[in-house]
């Protein structure tokens, strides 16, 4: 008997100083501010320590605003309060500016067997090895050749905890270097 069972996921879409896109995938209570044990984090004088939190309630992606400095805004308006945010809404907060939007994932279930993915096309490599959105972030610089002391300079991070970052993707990965790590995501996308 064949059963299907479709949930959303949600994403922040902003860019990083060279204009290269940065796609932040979310979790329930995500956490953003200046703090490093944020699940993103934002260096700039113009967010507060803990200043957003994102919670996702059935399809809904909630934000609350955590009594920030500056405030949070949602397409040009300060947020009052808690928010649900629609696909398409401008989020901004300090001076990081980012598009939320989402995908629908469905899961199916064919008998013993279980099938999960994206609607259009299938998991993303950073889906697929479960990677969080720190550790996307390193991976994509890893891949553009950057050293762990650039990689450090512009998530604004010390080249230790990049490393601990890329040790653990390499964990996730099960690769030993960058070039075979560069070699397995060539082929995923390629596939």
């Amino acid at each position: 008997m064949e059963k299907d069972s479709n949930r959303i996921q949600w994403f922040l879409e902003g860019e990083l100083r060279d204009n290269s896109p940065w796609i932040i995938p979310l979790h329930n209570n995500f956490s953003i501010g200046r703090l490093e044990t944020c699940d993103l984090i934002l260096s700039s004088s113009s967010v507060s320590r803990k200043h957003a939190r994102l919670a996702m309630n059935e399809n809904d992606l909630m934000i609350t605003d955590l009594q920030s400095s500056n405030g949070t805004y949602i397409n040009g308006k300060q947020l009052d309060g808690q928010n649900i945010l629609r696909n398409g809404d401008l989020l901004k907060i300090g001076i990081s500016e980012f598009k939320v939007y989402s995908k629908e994932v469905v899961r199916r279930d064919l008998n013993d067997h279980t099938f999960v993915g994206f609607i259009d096309g299938g998991q993303t490599f950073e889906e697929f090895y479960s990677l969080s959105a720190r550790e996307t972030e390193i991976l994509f610089f890893l891949i553009k050749g950057f050293n762990l002391q650039e990689i450090g300079e512009k998530l604004f991070i010390t080249p230790g905890t990049v490393k601990n970052h890329v040790l653990k993707i390499y964990k996730k990965t099960a690769c030993h270097s960058r070039i075979e790590l560069s070699t397995k995501h060539t082929e995923y996308k390629s596939n």
